[in-house]
């Protein structure tokens, strides 16, 4: 099996991580979305719930649209409570209402791959109902920043917890600590960590 040198690196600093890593196999790096505002509204519908309950509820919101990829026009013109309808609850729909307007009156989809990390933080934690989860998941999938781990996570720390890495209900910061070693490489590391779940 080929693995990437991020994996390698991994193995050799993690043996309970490396255990992971040879039972998933070889992942693929993440290439940057094309569609910075799709990923944005598909990350604040999965707060708080289960990736296949997200996944259920984006895809009925694009058959509602007749579309395949989200746009700022399919939101512009709605109000909180018409988003609300389509099954969101009234934070998300405000976020979402929010990020719309961000997004044509700034032209976000070309400014943000320019920016630097701290100015993507800046600007996504002034966003309502976007906190840093949201932001996390935004700079792992979507701009396919190498060095992301978010101990908010359920998932990722119940995957530690499953492989003996953090005793289960540890605080979060236990969860980031451990999550260190892993750098700069933490983004693939969770990606692993949460394959193991599936």
């Amino acid at each position: 099996m080929s693995y990437s040198i991020a994996e390698k690196k991994l193995m050799k600093k993690d043996k309970l991580l490396k255990n992971i890593i040879v039972s998933n196999t070889h992942m693929k790096h993440i290439l940057i979305k094309s569609n910075l505002y799709h990923s944005l509204i598909n990350i604040i519908i999965s707060q708080f719930i289960s990736t296949q309950a997200a996944k259920s509820i984006s895809e009925k919101m694009m058959k509602h649209f007749g579309t395949e990829i989200f746009i700022p026009r399919h939101f512009y013109s709605l109000t909180i409570d018409e988003i609300k309808k389509l099954g969101l609850s009234t934070n998300k729909s405000k976020s979402v209402t929010e990020v719309t307007k961000l997004f044509i009156d700034s032209d976000l989809e070309v400014l943000i791959p320019d920016m630097t990390e701290e100015q993507v933080d800046t600007l996504l934690l002034s966003i309502y109902g976007i906190g840093p989860w949201s932001v996390q998941m935004f700079k792992l999938f979507t701009l396919g920043y190498p060095d992301i781990f978010s101990a908010k996570d359920a998932a990722l720390r119940k995957a530690m917890e499953n492989l003996d890495m953090v005793p289960i209900d540890s605080p979060e910061i236990v969860y980031e600590e451990y999550s260190q070693q892993w750098a700069p490489y933490r983004s693939i590391a969770s990606r692993h960590l949460w394959a193991s779940l599936h």
